[in-house]
């Protein structure tokens, strides 16, 4: 849902958001399907079929924050005008997100007929059309922000005094840590674990950080495959993190299993997550149950420092602990 930034929203303060896959999908189809090649006789033209995932501008507290996922597919059409031969064909990114470094962008090439005679234009098109493509992402993220930031973001001179935050610089993304034991080993006594944090944000804010995808790549800096949603899985931190939400109560509860990938095999512990909302505030309280007591330190840390932390310093909720 496209939103437009208000004077309510003073200081920038408040989390505004806006679709730009539609305009993703225009500026596809503008820059793929403008790029051709010509070498010898032989011509190829580029069509976009379609553009599918999302794209999000998001803000809260001054902070602008681009988040995109998206796959892409063409097709292509190479027509030889000295014997009037046609091959046609097909490319798929299965992956473009905003982390991806522009040479690490997947293009799958394939042929309508898949004969031997129309390899060599397949192979033409693998080296010299798709750097020609490749080059179509490298101004995304700042076209994006330059075509939509005005929409969720208030200057500081339309501010007219009011305070702005400095821009989010993130920090390089860090991986979950991992102990030296293995799977195999054999589970031990079970404690669990109590936690309160105050995060300076509304309750929804808070939910929704927690549970949208989209804003838990933000904080965790990795994929992130969650959902509200009861019963359904989830997979944080490149696999680190895994379990299940179980039950979902919308801006006020959360419960789930969940587990680190070294505890022993098919060990999960569950959680409940409950968000007070306060005045100026809200307080999350955290309760974890059946935590191996050897990992209980480690996996204290990991809360504060890869959940409460990463969430404050992301959106600015607070100080860290």
């Amino acid at each position: 849902m496209a939103t437009t930034t208000n004077w309510k929203n003073v200081g920038n303060w408040h989390w505004v958001d806006k679709n730009c896959l539609p305009w993703a999908k225009d500026y596809f189809t503008s820059k793929l399907g403008a790029q051709t090649l010509e070498k010898d006789s032989t011509r190829v033209t580029v069509e976009v079929q379609d553009v599918t995932g999302d794209v999000d501008l998001n803000q809260r507290k001054g902070k602008i924050i681009h988040i995109y996922d998206i796959a892409i597919n063409l097709k292509w059409k190479a027509t030889d005008s000295q014997n009037a031969k046609e091959v046609t064909g097909k490319i798929s990114i299965p992956e473009f997100m905003h982390d991806t470094g522009i040479h690490e962008i997947v293009f799958d090439v394939t042929l309508d007929k898949d004969v031997r005679e129309n390899e060599p234009v397949k192979h033409l098109v693998r080296e010299s059309l798709l750097p020609k493509l490749r080059t179509c992402f490298v101004d995304f993220s700042k076209d994006l922000l330059q075509a939509h930031a005005k929409d969720v973001y208030i200057s500081p001179e339309q501010m007219n005094g009011h305070p702005v935050l400095e821009t989010y610089k993130p920090k390089p993304i860090q991986n979950v840590q991992e102990t030296a034991k293995g799977n195999d080993q054999v589970l031990g006594a079970l404690v669990n674990i109590n936690q309160k944090v105050e995060f300076v944000c509304s309750a929804q804010d808070l939910f929704q950080a927690l549970l949208d995808s989209g804003r838990v790549r933000v904080w965790s800096r990795a994929p992130a495959d969650i959902s509200a949603k009861a019963n359904t899985k989830f997979v944080l931190f490149g696999g680190n993190v895994t379990g299940t939400i179980v039950e979902v109560q919308e801006n006020k509860r959360i419960q789930m299993t969940w587990r680190l990938k070294t505890w022993p095999a098919d060990h999960h512990s569950n959680v409940t997550i409950d968000l007070i909302q306060g005045d100026e505030s809200t307080e999350l309280k955290l309760v974890q149950k059946d935590v191996p007591i050897g990992d209980k330190d480690t996996t204290e840390k990991n809360w504060r420092n890869y959940y409460w932390n990463s969430i404050k310093q992301a959106f600015g909720y607070g100080s860290l602990l």
